[in-house]
Order: structure tokens, then C-alpha cells, then sequence
């Protein structure tokens, strides 16, 4: 296949998705036309869109689901980089022409109504009929994560789940990577295909078996004559497998375009004909959309494969004015491929050996975490207690750890320890919610934990609920601040994308301002990590990451958002360069209801680093000192000072403390995570440079 411009092939794959639109339109409203006498016929089934559609009203059935494409494009362009359900479900609740009178489309209908009462985005489909529907919206997924298909996947579950439960989402994702994966420079049929299983089988083995069938059984028939291949799929695969009257709005739409997809990538009219011909074995998928989605995608995949030139003439006279206002997609792209492009140059440098010594980037990983498990264990004792009763207690403060056998004990560093070898497994791909509830699943102790909080969502998630969900119904205790940095670890010198994955992950087992804290950590790690980071860069990252919209909490608070907290607790760090004497006016200006509520033991973190000016000890020292949730605040205080200035800046003595497998363990967990960096997150990135 010659190499095409990447511009060409993603405007391609959004032809070819309106191209499938328009006939999937016209397979739902001329049925008659695809109801051939023999398979044989199916091959000539003339195909010629309707462009003026007549409906008669009160009785609209069916429209084209052009708006669906239009809806995943829109949310990229409306956000100006990576879309979050937050956005997805924003463009979804207020779409006038998803929410026309189409009586197929009600499933929808039904998420934009419970999305305007206030349902959460994340929610928005958990009680969902599965609809292939929401699976349309997938060509900007894939286009926007061109050539990685793990992410894609990841993105295409997150943004469908606002509409669609589990088993809908992850038909949505595999659109999505299969997508991404026909954009890769060295694309063919055959990769795609091979990607969508890959996906599949790691994430939902019903669905890998369900499409590996056909699509195998399609390599056996690769010989035959065109007439036969029809027979083959009109009378067996291509019907749906005996189930369409399960979802009316379709199915997995890959199962139906996988097997046709070797065959008839560079034969458009064929596969058209053939992905909606076939007629399903009960009288419901004549009035659904059924075949529309199958079209949509398999239309995107062909336009990604090989351009818009692929496809008639007369096709694109139609097809291509209707992408036009969606050529500024090319411009979000742009952008994400230069923040990749610095990530790519930042790890570069880090990585760079230097002879006798660790390279700056293991260092600065093992300072990460080494910091913050020995500033956890320092904090512990004194967990729960005021300033001034500390100070009773200890009169000239707290300035090493007190017992340390709880440098290997803490929750704190368990917890973060358990993320990372998540990450580790995942071998440079991107880690989900429902990969790290596997993690918990399989060696969580759960009774070492709080049981209102990560005991509970333990337990949802070992009776089989998703993962991704889990945190909604958690009480919230600051649990996922105490553990996000190998998050901005895995996206050094990306804020945004550590962002967003924190506060996915985090849904796990948290909600509201937990979640809000932890993505404001896992940006602000991931900028320490930068070779010319300081503690001012670092606490702008957490200012850039603040929520600026109002607090919805169960009680009134003087401050109106995150950010406001935030910068008050800066504001008042800024006056002061001893971490004792900052407490009090810390505390009396600051304090809010509980120890265990997260934006105050973020902003308390982020104050003591500030007075510390990055330095380790006494990042330690005052996150100790000032009590309330002390084993955290020290905790991330100095994982902060850690990650800034490596673990060359965390004193000698404190790292004595560590048993030596301990900290052996600590030291090898940052090396395989920067050697992760450096051979598989790295090339990764690389490859999406050559789009």
C-alpha cells in the first residue's frame, strides 16, 4: 500500500464515515433494495444515497447518524485537545440534531435527558441498553490517537460510557483502536485486524471469541470466488449471529467488519454492499439502525487505510462538504504531536547515561518515590493530631522518622506501590481503571484498609462491577492523592494527559474533590520530572490544574472552587520560609471540615513545598509537623521535593532507615519504571511522530 499524507488519510476516514452514513440511511429506509434473491445479487445492489430524505412527521423512524460523527468531532474541537466525558457528555446533553424525533434513537434520548437532570457524565450509561449507535462518534477518537490504538481503546470506552454501559463502551473502543490502527504509517488490513483482537482478548473475551470466528472463518473463504464469499456471509456470519433482536440500535460493529475487511478494503462498493446486505433473522432489525454504525466505521477504516481517493468520484462530490467543518480537527491534532514532541525531547535528555551514576531520569524516579515513602512513615505517628498538640509533645518538632518499620508498612506507599506495578505489567501502554481494580482484585489486602473507602470498592469490584466506576458511592478520604504519582510518572512533561488519566484511575475508589486533587498531583509530578523544572513550575503545574468550577460539596465552604483554595494556600506559603511557623495561619485560614479531606491535604502539600523551597527534609519535616493528615501531607510534600531534585536530595540517614530489600525493591521498581520509559512509553511516542 503506498504511503499516504496523514492529512489525506484521516480527512479520508471521515469521508468515509459520512459515505457510510448516508448508506447505512438508506439500508434503514429502502430495506427492499437489499433484500435479494441470492446472496450473488448482493454484489450489484445499487447504491445511491438519499440526499433529500422525506419524513413524515410523527412517524420518523430513522435519520442519518451523520450527527454521531459530528458529535465526537465536535467534543475535540470544543475541548482543543484530548476530550473527557465531561466534554463528550457537554456536546452530547445539548445536541438539537441527536435529539431529533427519531423514535431509534431514544436510547440516546434517554442518556441526554438523564444527563440535563444532572446525572455525572461518567454514569450516563451505566443502566443503558447497548446501542451501536454512540460507536459513530468513534472516527475522532481514532483520529485523534492516529496510530496508537491503546489509547484510542482507552478514550473510546471512557467517552461511550457516557452513553452506554460496559458491553456498548468497549464495542465503542474497539471502533475507536481499530481506527488508530488503520492510521499508522505502515497499516494494512491485516494489522487492524490483528489489533481489534489483541484489544479484545486482553479486555472482553466475549467479544474476541464473537468477532475471532468470523473473521478466521473469512480467512478460509480468502480463496473463493466474490459469489461465494456472498453465500458464505449473507447466509451465516453477516446476519448477526442469531441475536439482533437483542440491541435494535446494532451490535459490536467490528464483528461485522473485521471478516470483510482483508477482502474488500481497496473495494468500497463491495464491502458497502455486503456489511449491510445481509437480512437479520428476526423482524426487529428492519425498522432499527442496525447496519448504519457497521457502515460508519467501516467506511472510516477504509478512508484511513488508503484516503478519500479510494472511493467513487460521485461519492465524494457528496460526502466531502460535509466534513468541511471539520477540517480544524487537523489543527488539534498538530498540537498534541508538539506536546509529544517536547515529552520525547525531555525523556531524551533525562535519559541520557551518565558514567558511575544513575541518568537523571532513574534518579529522579527513585527520588520520587523514595521520598514519598520515607515522608509517609514520618507523618504517621502523628496522623489526626492538631499543631499544637504535636508540639506539647515535641517541642523542637519532629524531625526524622520515628518508627521505622513503617516505611514499609504505610497505606500510603502500598497503595502507590500496587499503581506502579500496574503500570510495569502494562508494558509502555496506558493503564485503565479496570487494569488497576485487576491489581486490587488480585493482591489487595483489604483489610489493612479503611473499610468505608478502598475496603468497599474492593468489594464492588470483586462482585463484578466496573472498576471505572467503583469510586462514585466511596466516601471520600484523600486515598487517591496518597498514591497518583506514577501516573504523572508514566506522562513525564505532559500535565494534561497525566490529568485526565489520574482522574480516571481515580473514579476507582474515589469521587468529587479526591478525584479533583489527584489529577492536579499527577499533573504537577509529571511536571517536576522535567530537567529544568522548579518549584515554581511545579506549582503552576498545580495551579493549571485546578478546577476553576464551583465546589459541590456537602457543605458551604468560603471558597468558590479548587483553584481559589489552592492559591490561597500559595498566597499564604509565600510569606513565610520556616515550615513550623507557617502553620497556624495555614490552619486558621485554611482548614476544612475533616483531616481526611483531600483539597486540604493537597493544598497543605503543596504549601509546605513551596516554604521548603523543594528540599526534601524539610518538605518532610513541615508536612509532619503541621499534623491533621500528616502521614500524606509529608508523604507528598516530599515526593514532590523528590521528583524535583532526585534521590541524591533525600538525606542519607532517612534512606539508612530502609531495611535493604526494602529499598532495594523501591530502587528496582524506579529503574524497570524509567527503563519502561526509555524502551517501550518512548518508541511509542516516536511512532506517532512519523504521522
Amino acid at each position: 500500500m503506498s504511503r499516504l499524507d496523514f492529512t489525506a488519510r484521516w480527512q479520508g476516514s471521515l469521508t468515509g464515515a459520512v459515505i457510510g452514513a448516508e448508506f447505512g440511511y438508506l439500508r434503514a429506509t429502502d430495506p427492499a433494495r437489499f433484500a435479494v434473491s441470492t446472496p450473488a445479487d448482493a454484489l450489484g445492489i445499487p447504491l445511491e444515497p438519499i440526499l433529500e430524505p422525506h419524513e413524515e412527521p410523527g412517524r420518523i423512524n430513522h435519520r442519518k447518524i451523520t450527527p454521531f460523527i459530528s458529535l465526537g468531532v465536535r467534543t475535540y474541537l470544543a475541548r482543543g485537545g484530548r476530550a473527557t466525558p465531561e466534554d463528550f457528555a457537554e456536546e452530547l446533553k445539548n445536541d438539537a440534531a441527536i435529539a431529533g424525533p427519531v423514535f431509534f434513537w431514544d436510547g440516546i434520548h434517554s442518556v441526554q435527558e438523564v444527563l440535563k437532570e444532572g446525572m455525572h457524565p461518567r454514569l450516563g450509561g451505566f443502566g443503558s441498553t447497548p446501542s451501536g449507535l454512540i460507536c459513530a462518534a468513534m472516527p475522532a477518537v481514532g483520529v485523534y490517537h492516529g496510530a496508537d490504538p491503546d489509547y484510542a481503546y482507552l478514550d473510546g470506552v471512557e467517552l461511550a460510557s457516557v452513553a452506554q454501559p460496559r458491553l456498548g463502551a468497549d464495542w465503542a473502543g474497539l471502533c475507536a483502536a481499530g481506527l488508530a490502527a488503520a492510521l499508522a504509517p505502515d497499516a494494512t488490513p491485516e494489522s487492524v485486524i490483528d489489533t481489534v483482537l489483541r484489544l479484545a482478548h486482553e479486555n472482553n473475551r466475549d467479544l474476541f471469541y464473537q468477532m475471532n470466528y468470523p473473521t478466521r472463518g473469512a480467512e478460509w473463504m480468502q480463496t473463493a470466488s466474490d459469489a461465494d464469499f456472498a453465500a458464505w456471509w449473507l447466509n451465516y456470519y453477516g446476519r448477526g449471529f442469531g441475536r439482533p433482536a437483542d440491541h435494535w440500535g446494532g451490535v459490536n460493529p467490528m464483528a461485522f467488519i473485521l471478516p470483510l475487511l482483508k477482502r474488500y478494503a481497496d473495494r468500497p462498493e463491495l464491502f458497502m454492499r455486503l456489511v449491510l446486505a445481509p437480512q437479520p433473522p428476526t423482524w426487529t432489525g428492519e425498522f432499527a439502525e442496525g447496519r448504519s454504525p457497521y457502515a460508519v466505521i467501516g467506511g472510516a477504516l477504509l478512508g484511513a487505510l488508503h484516503g478519500a481517493g479510494l472511493f467513487p468520484s460521485e461519492w465524494r462530490a457528496w460526502a466531502e462538504p460535509q466534513t468541511a467543518p471539520w477540517k480544524p480537527l487537523g489543527t488539534v491534532i498538530t498540537r498534541r504531536l508538539e506536546r509529544e514532541r517536547e515529552a520525547i525531547r525531555v525523556l531524551d535528555e533525562l535519559a541520557a547515561p551518565r558514567p558511575g551514576e544513575l541518568s537523571r531520569l532513574h534518579d529522579k524516579v527513585y527520588g520520587c518515590i523514595l521520598a514519598g515513602a520515607i515522608g509517609n512513615a514520618m507523618g504517621s505517628p502523628v496522623e489526626g493530631r492538631f499543631y499544637w498538640e504535636i508540639d506539647k509533645d515535641y517541642p523542637d518538632g519532629i524531625t526524622t522518622v520515628l518508627e521505622p518499620r513503617r516505611l514499609e508498612s504505610e497505606d500510603d506507599n502500598q497503595m502507590a506501590m500496587l499503581l506502579t506495578e500496574t503500570y510495569l505489567e502494562r508494558d509502555g501502554r496506558p493503564v485503565l481503571a479496570r487494569h488497576f481494580g485487576r491489581t486490587w482484585k488480585d493482591r489487595l489486602n483489604r483489610d489493612h484498609f479503611f473499610a468505608m473507602c478502598m475496603g468497599h470498592a474492593y468489594d464492588l469490584i470483586c462482585q463484578g462491577w466496573d472498576p471505572r466506576i467503583t469510586g462514585h458511592w466511596i466516601q471520600v478520604t484523600g486515598s487517591t492523592v496518597m498514591c497518583m504519582e506514577p501516573v504523572g510518572i508514566f506522562h513525564l512533561a505532559d500535565p494534561e494527559f497525566a490529568a485526565i488519566d489520574a482522574t480516571a484511575i481515580s473514579y476507582m475508589y474515589q469521587r468529587g474533590l479526591d478525584v479533583a486533587a489527584a489529577a492536579m498531583l499527577a499533573a504537577t509530578v509529571a511536571a517536576a520530572l522535567k530537567p529544568d523544572a522548579t518549584v515554581d513550575t511545579v506549582l503552576q503545574a498545580a495551579l493549571d490544574a485546578a478546577p476553576r468550577t464551583p465546589l459541590r460539596t456537602f457543605d458551604r465552604r468560603e471558597f468558590r472552587t479548587a483553584y481559589d483554595y489552592i492559591s490561597r494556600c500559595l498566597e499564604i506559603a509565600g510569606k513565610y520560609s520556616d515550615v513550623r511557623a507557617v502553620r497556624k495561619e495555614l490552619c486558621d485560614r485554611c482548614l476544612l471540615y475533616n483531616m481526611i479531606d483531600p483539597l486540604e491535604l493537597w493544598g497543605f502539600s503543596l504549601a509546605m513545598f513551596k516554604v521548603a523551597g523543594g528540599d526534601v527534609r524539610l518538605s518532610a519535616v513541615g508536612g509532619t509537623n503541621i499534623g491533621r493528615d500528616s502521614d500524606t501531607i509529608a508523604g507528598r510534600a516530599a515526593m514532590l521535593a523528590g521528583a524535583l531534585n532526585g534521590a541524591r536530595g533525600v538525606p542519607a540517614e532517612w534512606q539508612a532507615l530502609f531495611k535493604p530489600a526494602v529499598l532495594e525493591k523501591i530502587r528496582r521498581n524506579a529503574g524497570r519504571f524509567a527503563d519502561l520509559l526509555v524502551n517501550r512509553r518512548l518508541p511509542r511516542l516516536r511512532s506517532r511522530q512519523q504521522l
